[in-house]
């Protein structure tokens, strides 16, 4: 039953925005609402509804659905549109019909970063390697921002949610901001509206849309529309006919050398149709950090080549990212920060063993700020990587009022929050300690 629905889903989604009148756009959790004040300058009537806490009790005289890729097909404003076979489109495509209606990217750039982890230090590391040479707006889900030589203009913080590149682009104009390449974290898929498109990741797969779809192939269904170069670690997509580079190791279009010193780059596409080879050498990482980023780098080093950026206007000094295994010195103490949304206790083991190269007494900062995130910490998961790694700290600091009392350990203690962790830490460490900071939280 499920499956058929999906597939009657796909089946009736033809009519466009600019054919439709009357629109509804559901999810307002999820940027419906931004959609729908879109929609309506395009002179649409355009209505929301809150699938998960309201009830629909009219019939459906729609033109068109917009809902998100991740909704419950079950939801009976779902059933009733496929059964009136009203067209159905996602939050994805409809950001990038309206992009195109309004004109938003005109004399911009655009590079969309998706994946499973590693979206946010891939923007911002892109962002670097552009910085001091254009006016870059970014987007990301700890931070947006647009930057230029001479400033920088903090926006309101906004999730990665399709619909805020739209939001984004609105708060642009009003600041009267005039990018010349903008850089957007989308969750799960890419919306089409950029000219390269990067795919960090599709491992740790997991299920959404009330179980019904796999994320990962959900990712891969949003490139069927692409018109641009995805970037990708060999992920074996087939979906469209797609401009691809790929980057990990010598078999692929970019991969940095042994030393992580240079990166190397062999027949890379262009999105002026050029194939470009050649090497940049760039200042490294320090030791502790250089193999975690590995990956991110090589993938916004292919993302801006792609973009057709000469090698000689890259930026390659470049450092850690706030959050994501960057190393800092904080009262004489040295602090490995990878709190951060997308951290994993997976994670741990590569952590704990940079930091005892610095130092063997640590003190470990674990657990979830629940408020800030939507998929947390499993309390199993949590317990056992506590038993594992309890002997290799001196303290264990659990982040999260939802674990307090559950986990046992003589070396173990609780807090509510990050803050009140870290400077517990520091009060229970000396000069020359490392603090590890493994919480998950929405920086």
């Amino acid at each position: 039953m499920i499956g058929d629905i999906i597939n009657e889903e796909e089946r009736i989604r033809q009519m466009n925005i600019k054919e439709a009148s009357r629109i509804l756009v559901l999810d307002p959790i999820h940027g419906a609402e931004v959609i729908a004040e879109e929609l309506k300058e395009l002179g649409k009537q355009a209505e929301v509804f809150d699938p998960y806490h309201q009830t629909f009790s009219k019939a459906l005289n729609y033109d068109l659905v917009i809902a998100p890729v991740h909704l419950n097909p079950n939801f009976e404003v779902m059933k009733q549109a496929l059964e009136k076979e009203i067209p159905v489109m996602n939050h994805h495509e409809s950001v990038k019909e309206i992009a195109a209606l309004k004109n938003l990217f005109t004399d911009i750039k655009v590079v969309e970063v998706t994946g499973t982890v590693g979206k946010t230090a891939v923007c911002e590391l892109i962002c670097q390697l552009l910085e001091n040479k254009f006016e870059v707006l970014s987007h990301t889900s700890s931070i947006t921002r647009f930057k230029s030589v001479d400033k920088e203009v903090r926006f309101p913080r906004l999730s990665g949610t399709p619909a805020n590149v739209l939001k984004v682009m609105g708060i642009a104009r009003e600041k009267n901001l005039k990018p010349d390449i903008a850089v957007f974290e989308v969750s799960l898929g890419l919306t089409g509206i950029g000219d390269v498109g990067v795919i960090t990741s599709l491992e740790a797969d997991y299920r959404i849309a009330g179980g019904t779809k796999d994320a990962s192939a959900v990712k891969k269904a949003t490139l069927k529309n692409y018109e641009g170069i995805v970037v990708h670690p060999n992920l074996l997509i087939s979906e469209g006919n797609l401009g691809a580079n790929t980057f990990g190791d010598r078999d692929n279009n970019l991969w940095i050398d042994e030393r992580e010193t240079k990166v190397i780059f062999n027949r890379l596409r262009t999105i002026n149709g050029d194939f470009i080879s050649g090497e940049i050498a760039f200042k490294s990482f320090d030791p502790f950090s250089g193999e975690y980023y590995r990956k991110s780098l090589e993938a916004a080093f292919c993302a801006v080549l792609s973009l057709d950026i000469p090698s000689e206007e890259v930026n390659t000094d470049i450092s850690a990212v706030k959050g994501r295994m960057k190393l800092e010195k904080l009262k004489g103490r040295f602090l490995i920060d990878n709190s951060n949304s997308g951290t994993k206790l997976e994670f741990l083991d590569e952590v704990t063993e940079n930091a005892r190269r610095i130092s063997e007494k640590m003190i470990l900062i674990v657990g979830e700020e629940s408020q800030y995130v939507c998929e947390g910490v499993d309390l199993e998961e949590l317990r056992r990587v506590i038993k594992n790694v309890a002997q290799d700290f001196v303290e264990i600091i659990i982040v999260g009022k939802e674990f307090r009392d559950k986990i046992e350990g003589k070396n173990v203690f609780f807090s509510d929050g990050l803050d009140a962790a870290l400077e517990k830490a520091i009060n229970d460490s000396e000069e020359g300690f490392v603090i590890v900071s493994n919480v998950k939280t929405w920086r």
